[in-house]
């Protein structure tokens, strides 16, 4: 019995101490672990720059396009037209939405220098829901809009020839039926 009033007053201090902890200031959130697993996903999920979270082809083609523009320097109105007349007309989408997708395709690309060195980070997530035909559109249409004002330089042939490669890779290592098979 007495060890049993021992424990409870131990608890019962700890308690104490702890309440008096709190009422001086002292944060004791970290001591709740589902709150601190919660705040480290979302400091991850903060941290990360948007540009790495694309999940739809639309985003990233967007994304990749302007980037292509954007190897020449900043981007003219010829070229700015042109892309928003190939959102509109490849995406199916109206005047607004392909100038929003620009313009967020802008402001995530803004002070990224050269696509080409992070490309596997943003292609990640929408990798696998490409299919093969927007694939070889996407390539068709960042070669394009390299050619707009003239032609394409080594940046933008270097940044078409990473993409076409990167998705070249990736189905190559998908493998077909008969390396499943055997």
């Amino acid at each position: 019995m007495h060890v049993v009033i021992g424990v409870l007053t131990a608890i019962a201090g700890l308690i104490w101490a702890l309440v008096a902890l709190q009422r001086a200031g002292i944060d004791l959130g970290w001591l709740n672990p589902f709150l601190w697993q919660r705040r480290r996903q979302w400091q991850q999920r903060y941290a990360e720059k948007p540009l790495y979270t694309l999940d739809k082809p639309v985003d990233v083609a967007a994304l990749l396009l302007l980037g292509v523009a954007k190897c020449e320097g900043e981007i003219s109105a010829q070229q700015k037209g042109a892309l928003l007349d190939i959102f509109r007309r490849e995406f199916k989408i109206g005047q607004d939405e392909a100038a929003d997708l620009l313009l967020a395709s802008s402001h995530m690309i803004r002070n990224e220098v050269y696509l080409v060195d992070n490309l596997d980070k943003i292609l990640e997530l929408s990798n696998e829901r490409f299919t093969d035909e927007q694939i070889t559109s996407l390539v068709t249409l960042m070669q394009q809009v390299a050619r707009l004002e003239s032609a394409p330089n080594r940046e933008q042939e270097r940044l078409i020839e990473a993409t076409a490669g990167y998705f070249r890779e990736r189905r190559k290592s998908r493998g077909t039926w008969e390396t499943e098979r055997s």
